[in-house]
């Protein structure tokens, strides 16, 4: 084994022990922030060693795995505890861990003072450590468990002030709605080990024996030769939508992306951490992952991208009529996502891995940023009460600037190159409707960063209770690093505007061994067109909440619903959908539920429990009359007894 096979286990386990130290050592709040921060940042260069290291192998090479000691064996499950390193887990780990030290250290200054700070650094710890496995996993079984783990994770942050009942509500809901998901991932699961009879990604060596990969086998499996020409297509179908299910609760797509909005309840940090580099991302990494499986299912193909596109404008129509600052970046990154899954069913799958590196970037400095404004305005979130925080804020409000650009796709911040990628791919193979559905979704987001802008920065300060004073340099640092991230992060998958442009397609270069796709020609027709709705439309969310900011009234009617009506109602209510499974599922099951305690539990199974004994009771009373002491009465019951079975016998015998 090389020295890389044994270097790959620090990356998660550094952040593991990060996590013990907290749980079981450290009661200071500055030795946990410390060394939570610590551990994070040295999985980061080990994963910078780690991916060079990869690099310098062939291309056909580049696939590390490490297995621990074989985790099952039972029958003929046999899955390792082992770990693995090609190109697309390096781009992941890159992310988690690099934005995921951002947010660590963001988090010294923005959790300081808090009474449960060290619990609260070592679930990141934690959180960071299962996403590690999630995405290194060389098996689906491992990979589930890094699954479960982010949701355990996310239940314990998002509910971390547990004494608000927002933020407990919260914290259940994410932990059940997964649960749906995570059903059919368990299905999923169970069917690929059923038709490929292992759980492992690619060919591994455990011991002396060789176990195969199901990736590999894909064509061997599901090719034409297997069964009915029917067969093999409903087998993928079966697995790829089960898969897609899964995606959906994790990656927050229609209908199970209800969760994510409230997840808003928990601190800032951990928002950043969800929303940006870890949890929501997990969807769409398992969906690239499993892409031999997905393409050779048209019909589920056809879901994922429908579903993507479909969330993409629903989630961006609902961001521009949210209050909540945190609430306007929820909903953005619920519509991202939808980007990103729609490119996965249009099989663009490196367009959406790169939309997610990018989105990563920008989405942590906006949540980052939006936290600073919180810090900076006393825990105010509502941005009717906020205005003119430019000059009492300039880091934050120039590095916020940056992050709301690369959003809304302008040219040339992060945000515009990868958006391209996707709606170019869209162009290019007819997706036609789900092209519009993309390019209106992108509209509305640049609207929506252009209002949040004004309502956030400019004009005059609507609230008095407060005095805004910039954050300290711990929460700007990690402001201006991502800044800088969301500037020139589309350089690692910019498009050759010449052929044979040197540097040109860094990202998918990088990831060809593993997503075998072909590089898309980069369009400037569509290019300008996006670059000029972005910035009209920025432009025009700008002007008309800057114009209006005397209308901008907590209680008040948003200055938007003028030129909207009603339909504003249905926005700023997420078209009610959350609305529609408290009504039709929420209060049934509690309905369902209080029937049962009120009704069925004491009458039904309590009264069964009683009846019974009463029953007895009573029978016992009436045998008893029967107990009347006379000798004569006994002999009479003898007599007859006797001669019952004695005529019993007479008649069996003839």
């Amino acid at each position: 084994m090389t020295i890389l096979n044994w270097l790959i286990w620090l990356i998660p386990l550094l952040p593991f022990v990060g996590f013990l130290l907290n749980v079981f050592v450290i009661r200071q709040e500055r030795a946990s922030g410390l060394v939570a921060s610590a551990m994070v940042i040295g999985s980061f260069l080990v994963t910078l060693v780690a991916v060079i290291g990869l690099a310098g192998f062939p291309e056909e090479g580049r696939r590390i795995q490490s297995v621990a000691w074989e985790w099952i064996n039972t029958g003929s499950l046999r899955v390792p505890f082992g770990i693995m390193l090609d190109p697309l887990t390096a781009v992941m780990i890159i992310l988690i861990t690099g934005v995921g030290s951002l947010i660590h250290i963001y988090s010294m200054g923005y959790m300081h003072g808090d009474s449960r700070v060290v619990r609260y650094f070592a679930y990141l710890n934690l959180f960071v450590t299962m996403m590690l496995f999630l995405v290194m996993a060389n098996n689906m079984l491992l990979l589930f468990l890094g699954w479960e783990g982010v949701g355990l994770c996310s239940f314990l942050l998002i509910g971390y002030w547990f004494e608000r009942k927002e933020a407990g509500a919260a914290a259940v809901k994410a932990f059940v709605v997964n649960r749906i998901g995570d059903a059919a991932f368990i299905l999923a699961m169970l069917a690929i080990f059923s038709h490929f009879k292992t759980l492992t990604f690619f060919t591994v060596q455990i011991g002396g024996d060789i176990l195969p990969g199901f990736i590999e086998r894909v064509p061997e499996i599901l090719g034409q030769n297997f069964g009915p020409s029917w067969q093999p297509i409903a087998v993928a179908t079966g697995i790829s939508f089960l898969l897609l299910i899964g995606a959906t609760g994790k990656s927050a797509q229609m209908p199970l992306f209800v969760w994510l909005p409230d997840a808003m309840a928990g601190p800032t940090p951990v928002s950043a951490l969800i929303h940006a580099a870890t949890m929501v991302t997990a969807g769409v990494y398992m969906m690239a992952r499993t892409e031999a499986i997905f393409t050779q299912s048209p019909a589920t193909q056809s879901w994922v991208m429908w579903i993507g596109a479909l969330t993409a404008l629903i989630a961006g129509s609902a961001a521009i009529a949210q209050w909540d600052i945190k609430r306007v970046l929820a909903y953005s990154t619920v519509s991202q996502l939808g980007f990103m899954v729609a490119a996965c069913g249009m099989g663009a799958y490196v367009p959406a891995i790169f939309h997610l590196l990018t989105h990563g970037l920008f989405k942590a400095l906006l949540f980052l940023g939006s936290g600073s404004v919180i810090h900076g305005t006393h825990d105010t979130q509502d941005m009717r009460k906020m205005g003119g925080l430019r000059t009492a804020m300039p880091t934050t409000f120039w590095t916020y600037m940056v992050g709301a650009a690369a959003l809304a796709g302008m040219v040339p911040l992060a945000g515009f190159w990868s958006k391209d990628e996707i709606l170019a791919h869209a162009i290019a193979f007819g997706f036609w409707p789900q092209l519009a559905l993309l390019f209106l979704t992108s509209l509305l987001t640049a609207f929506y960063m252009g209002r949040q802008v004004a309502l956030v920065f400019f004009g005059e300060q609507r609230d008095s209770h407060y005095h805004a004073h910039e954050s300290g340099r711990m929460m700007t640092v990690p402001l201006v690093v991502l800044a800088v991230g969301a500037i020139i992060g589309g350089l690692i998958n910019v498009p050759a505007f010449v052929e044979g442009m040197p540097g040109a397609h860094l990202l998918a270069t990088w990831l060809h061994p593993v997503l075998h796709e072909e590089v898309g020609k980069f369009n400037f027709g569509l290019a300008a067109l996006a670059t000029l709705g972005a910035v009209g439309m920025g432009f025009l969310g700008w002007w008309l909440y800057t114009t209006n900011a005397a209308k901008v009234k907590v209680g008040g009617q948003d200055p938007a619903y003028h030129y909207s009506g009603d339909i504003w109602d249905a926005l700023e209510a997420a078209w009610y959908v959350d609305a529609s499974y408290h009504r039709f599922v929420v209060v049934p099951f509690r309905m369902f539920g209080d029937f049962l305690a009120r009704v069925f539990d004491p009458q039904g199974i309590d009264g069964l429990v009683t009846g019974v004994g009463s029953f007895f009771g009573w029978a016992s009373t009436e045998v008893r009359q029967l107990q009347t002491g006379y000798v004569r009465n006994y002999a009479f019951v003898f007599t007859l007894g006797a001669a019952l079975v004695l005529g019993f016998m007479l008649i069996v015998a003839r």
